[in-house]
């Protein structure tokens, strides 16, 4: 049985959101891809990796699994379309990287995602508090931070996170590290 629960309220509002919405996902998945890049080439995956490396790993579609992706990607006369998301997950080589570079991060925090303003949450934390060791069985680090890239200026995006990757590998020098 199907039963209209839509509010009115919300119906206009999806509505009027997706009127530009080619043109916001456009911006989210160069700013996504402009921010992973910044975060690979200076991780441990990096040729050669920065002695400085506080980044394990990046994962975002462009690296991750890439032959599924574009199996399923959108083409447009014949060639793969659009980019590869605003979601990424990003993990550290230690805890007290993780959470410096989190708390420095000068976007908003919250487990929501798909805004049109970038969100980060330390998603293992808030997940799977209370099954940490469970998580961790199955690779899913601790120190994962998941961001859901947003809208801002794509220059001033990647001094934010030039900022917060600083501070975590400050945090090499440190007793936490």
């Amino acid at each position: 049985m199907y039963e209209d629960l839509y509010f009115d309220e919300d119906a206009v509002f999806m509505e009027r959101n997706s009127r530009d919405f080619r043109r916001r996902v456009e911006v989210i998945d160069t700013n996504a891809l402009a921010v992973c890049t910044f975060l690979r080439n200076r991780s441990l995956v990096a040729d050669p990796p920065s002695p400085h490396a506080v980044v394990k790993h990046v994962y975002y579609p462009k690296w991750e699994t890439s032959q599924h992706y574009e199996r399923c990607r959108v083409r447009k006369d014949g060639a793969p379309a659009g980019g590869y998301g605003g979601l990424f997950s990003v993990t550290f080589t230690s805890a007290a990287a993780s959470r410096a570079f989190y708390n420095t991060l000068g976007c908003q925090k919250g487990p929501s995602l798909g805004t049109n303003f970038t969100l980060a949450s330390p998603y293992v934390i808030l997940a799977h508090y209370a099954e940490l060791d469970w998580a961790a069985q199955y690779g899913v680090e601790q120190s994962l931070v998941r961001v859901s890239v947003g809208l801002e200026d794509r220059d001033e995006l990647l001094r934010d996170f030039e900022r917060a990757l600083q501070a975590a590998e400050a945090t090499l020098g440190g007793a936490n590290a």
